[in-house]
């Protein structure tokens, strides 16, 4: 374990030994061309406590006290729950990766939904550099055990946080053009038809920033970084998101324990 515990605690991608992997891999760069490919079957990583890093497998798991948590659906495997001292103590609005023993149990966890799971609850840490690691929260063996009632047929709930993806099956295409695996912020990726064309710009033209770098410009303008072994400990990545996410992570790099989820 590191001495020094920067930002890990709280700041949430992927070694594909897949065709997926293969697809973000050694292309000659392109013109910047919005082309997505469709989705397919990946192996599907977990996400750290504050959704800025993720991992296939993250190490050294410890068991938690809980038994039981409710929490506020972020996607159809996470939640974000509000206080949760499983692992390092003093952590406010964190996700906890949910994996159910019935998958079926997904189709119920709308955005936005207050639910309750049952589960063997676990921590884990994975180095990212010398500064630190990143901390994640998983419930294992799953169950909804209660939630809010919610409306089927009504339209999605907007997006109230964001956490960063790594190696989306529907940047391959992307991916492929520039020669490097991409992460990408959640929100833009779930909105590729509106999002695409500036999020294939900014991909070409990554910048060399540090954490503690100010973000100037429009919140809502994408912009793209380099990120070798940061997002994910194994890629050397491109990583993108909107201007407001990367201000969002400046404040959370300087104040790990700040509660302040990541802006959508």
């Amino acid at each position: 374990m590191k001495s020094i515990p920067v930002i890990g605690t709280l700041l949430p991608t992927l070694v594909f030994c897949s065709a997926h992997a293969l697809a973000q891999a050694g292309a000659p760069a392109g013109p910047p061309v919005a082309s997505f490919a469709p989705v397919s079957g990946v192996p599907i990583p977990v996400q750290s406590a504050s959704g800025r890093f993720s991992s296939l497998n993250p190490p050294n798991r410890l068991n938690c006290s809980y038994k039981k948590v409710t929490g506020r659906v972020v996607s159809p495997r996470l939640i974000m729950v509000k206080e949760m001292n499983c692992g390092r103590p003093g952590h406010d609005n964190v996700l906890v990766n949910v994996q159910f023993s019935n998958p079926a149990d997904a189709v119920q966890m709308v955005a936005g939904r207050h639910v309750a799971i049952a589960a063997r609850f676990k921590s884990a840490q994975e180095d990212r550099d010398p500064l630190f690691f990143a901390e994640f929260l998983i419930a294992e063996k799953a169950e909804l055990v209660g939630g809010d009632p919610f409306d089927r047929s009504a339209p999605p709930a907007q997006a109230f946080t964001s956490y960063m993806m790594c190696q989306p099956p529907e940047l391959d295409a992307l991916a492929t053009q520039l020669g490097n695996e991409l992460c990408v912020q959640s929100t833009v990726v779930a909105d590729l038809m509106a999002t695409g064309p500036a999020l294939a710009a900014a991909a070409h033209a990554p910048a060399q920033v540090s954490p503690e770098d100010t973000v100037s410009g429009d919140p809502n303008a994408i912009s793209c970084r380099l990120d070798p072994k940061r997002s994910d400990a194994h890629l050397p990545a491109v990583a993108c998101a909107r201007n407001s996410y990367w201000a969002w992570y400046k404040t959370k790099w300087s104040d790990p324990l700040s509660p302040t989820p990541a802006p959508p």
